[in-house]
């Protein structure tokens, strides 16, 4: 058997393997870092920009096997065209590079293909995540000592969370992250699904969930439950933006405050993604979730931007879509009238904005206007989910209550330490029936 075919052997086996496995980031965090070093990753990050530039600036002669071999540059300066070393760069870590190159033109073009205006790659002025594509070659993990050896690098670094990745764990492919707080290593890890699934199931409710989207509550589900948060831009963040415009741009003092108002932004990003961690995390307990798939980007640009800007509901959707891979998650139709629907009887009438609380002319039904329309989405995902798996569907809906809006002991005892320690958020829970 030639190289070749063992190597297309072992892909295959590969692909047939991921089936049964589900991807996992974990992230960690270079500690004890001296000035050397950080000169080091400043280099390395430095040089992976000069050959990314170098590349999409004749993308036609430069997208080759040939560039990975490349020892020097041609950059464009201030005093025009110069040569710059690649001392620190692997060849490894050019072929994730050309490799990131190829899969953005293939996204261009497939955006392209659907009608759509699009542009070419720009140059990168910053370049902020480098591919670490191969373990064990482009870099290397000493779990007994707590290490990375990253390549083109000679010291090996201390990192901090290498106790979150499970023995089982397949590792795969990295990335080299630079934020405003430090430097870090993502690395991607493949869990066995079933495993992963049972340890799942040991917390899990016996009813399916709907999920309504909204602005004042961020999500209210079938339970009668409102889940709540708002993380604003800080008084420092705003404080050091009034000091950024006073500043002279480029200068020293200009770029010190520039990473002041950058690694602020971070704080308050991890803020909003550690809310939304605590919410899928409650969800996942659930066997299904139903939610409207809203144009939420919409919200943003109208009247309720700040709101929508200041809790990032949307990423909720994004996360729910990735959560899919595990349990059921089916999303409705935007264009679904879940509002204006009787959930009871189905009788259909319009509702204002301003219209908190859905009457139902026809059976007398007197509810919260998003609780309404949360179960009105749950019946249409237990719909979608009867296509596939009938057995599943019938099994869910028998499991909810008779009465709607009843929600069961086990279930809001269970969102207390979910919630716990959130960051400005807020769990409703009682009878939604008014």
């Amino acid at each position: 058997m030639t190289k070749s075919e063992k190597i297309k052997q072992a892909l295959k086996q590969t692909k047939e393997k991921r089936k049964f496995q589900i991807p996992k980031v974990f992230q960690l965090k270079l500690q004890n870092i001296s000035k050397s070093d950080l000169r080091t990753l400043e280099r390395l990050f430095l040089e992976a920009k000069w050959f990314y530039n170098y590349v999409i600036a004749d993308i036609e002669n430069r997208l080759n096997n040939k560039s990975e071999k490349l020892k020097e540059v041609e950059i464009k300066t201030p005093n025009g065209f110069e040569k710059r070393k690649l001392k620190t760069l692997g060849s490894q870590i050019k072929q994730g590079i050309i490799e990131r190159v190829r899969n953005n033109l293939n996204a261009l073009e497939k955006v392209k293909e659907k009608g759509l205006k699009v542009g070419k790659l720009n140059f990168k002025s910053d370049f902020r995540s480098i591919p670490l594509k191969q373990y064990g070659i482009t870099y290397k993990i000493d779990f007994k000592r707590n290490r990375v050896k990253v390549q083109g690098i000679k010291k090996k670094f201390r990192v901090l969370g290498l106790h979150q990745i499970p023995e089982n764990a397949e590792i795969a492919n990295a990335y080299l992250i630079k934020k405003p707080s430090g430097y870090y290593l993502y690395v991607v890890c493949y869990l066995w699904k079933e495993e992963v699934l049972k340890e799942i199931k040991k917390e899990q409710f016996s009813i399916p969930v709907g999920i309504d989207l909204g602005i004042k509550d961020q999500l209210i589900l079938t339970t009668g439950e409102k889940i709540r948060w708002y993380i604003p831009e800080t008084e420092r963040l705003k404080r050091l933006q009034k000091i950024l415009a006073r500043k002279k741009k480029g200068s020293k003092n200009y770029l010190k405050v520039k990473r002041l108002i950058q690694k602020e932004w971070e704080h308050i990003r991890n803020k909003r993604r550690d809310i939304q961690s605590k919410v899928i995390s409650y969800l996942k307990r659930f066997p299904l979730i139903a939610v409207q798939n809203d144009d939420v980007k919409s919200w943003h640009a109208g009247m309720f931007g700040g709101q929508v800007q200041n809790t990032g509901v949307g990423g909720i959707t994004a996360r729910l879509r990735c959560l899919a891979t595990l349990i059921p998650v089916e999303f409705v139709d935007r264009y679904e009238p879940t509002t204006q629907r009787c959930s009871r009887c189905g009788f259909k009438q319009r509702l204002d904005l301003s219209q908190r609380v859905f009457e139902c002319p026809k059976c007398g039904l007197k509810i919260d206007r998003d609780l309404n329309s949360a179960w009105n989405i749950l019946e249409l995902g237990l719909k979608k989910l009867a296509q596939r798996d009938k057995a599943l569907a019938d099994r869910l809906k028998s499991a909810l209550p008779v009465d709607r809006g009843e929600v069961k002991p086990g279930e809001r005892e269970a969102s207390a330490p979910c919630f716990a320690h959130g960051v400005s958020s807020l769990v409703e829970t009682g009878s939604p029936s008014l």
